[in-house]
């Protein structure tokens, strides 16, 4: 991987029996949020709509290809670009905007992981490695054009956490009775730890500054706080939380693996 030499991380991406597993579980998490909307597609009646089953089929194309790692640079342009133009298309007029706008920006910050998969490629473990195509390696992090999407990639990852980390501070007393209320064995105390998380490490991502740390902990944040917070599962709102959560996690994946490319602190 791109600049690893005085990396801690180093040994790390240098491997690739430890960097293919993560990528790989990376690549996993960002598609099963894609499966649900798809089996949600198919298992409900519609109305005939040529642009739903057009939506549909690069989902199921997409999926593919990603999850097998296969002309994944490919596929993870079209997935990014398609979160992008549903997300700005399909949830322009919210009914309650604090809803749309967690959606909204979860939905762009899975954007950015698919943004992050096509500068770092799908790692090792893929078949994109398995017949050494171009697409199995990292782009140049000296691209100017590489160092943009990091930039742009970077910002719309953050975006969610930084709303969540502002509104739990504006709205501490209401966020601790929803802790208590969805899982009343947390101690509501890891509310500022959480906050702490949601403030500190966005900010060192959009500085792209000890970068792979801030993407370590703000994939540790999506896994653990969804799995504590939202697993009522009968609750589809709920259901899909978790899912983006997961897939915002994977994401944050590669941007471990490649770093915030040329545009950061890290870089200079």
């Amino acid at each position: 991987m791109p600049r690893t030499r005085r990396d801690l991380f180093a040994p790390i991406l240098a491997n690739p029996a430890a960097i293919g597993p993560l990528l790989l579980l990376g690549r996993l998490f960002t598609t099963v949020l894609f499966i649900y909307y798809g089996l949600n597609v198919l298992t409900k009646a519609h109305p005939d709509n040529p642009i739903l089953y057009a939506a549909l089929l690069i989902q199921v194309v997409g999926v593919v290809m990603v999850a097998l790692g296969y002309r994944t640079r490919l596929a993870a342009f079209v997935m990014a670009a398609y979160c992008i133009v549903t997300t700005i298309a399909f949830r322009a007029r919210p009914a309650y905007l604090e809803f749309f706008m967690q959606h909204y920006m979860k939905d762009l910050a899975v954007a950015a992981g698919f943004m992050f998969m096509y500068v770092s490629g799908p790692g090792p473990m893929s078949l994109d490695a398995y017949l050494d195509r171009d697409d199995a390696r990292p782009l140049s992090d000296d691209s100017v054009a590489v160092g943009l999407v990091m930039l742009v990639g970077r910002l719309l990852e953050i975006l969610i956490f930084a709303f969540a980390g502002q509104n739990k501070i504006f709205h501490n007393d209401s966020m601790r009775a929803y802790m208590v209320k969805h899982n009343p064995h947390v101690p509501p105390s890891l509310l500022t730890l959480a906050i702490v998380t949601q403030v500190v490490a966005p900010t060192l991502v959009l500085l792209g500054y000890k970068t792979r740390w801030a993407a370590v902990a703000l994939a540790g944040f999506c896994i653990i706080a969804t799995v504590l917070f939202h697993t009522e599962f009968s609750n589809p709102t709920e259901l899909i939380n978790f899912l983006l959560d997961f897939g915002i996690a994977g994401g944050c994946g590669f941007l471990f693996a490649f770093g915030p490319g040329r545009f950061s602190i890290d870089a200079r």
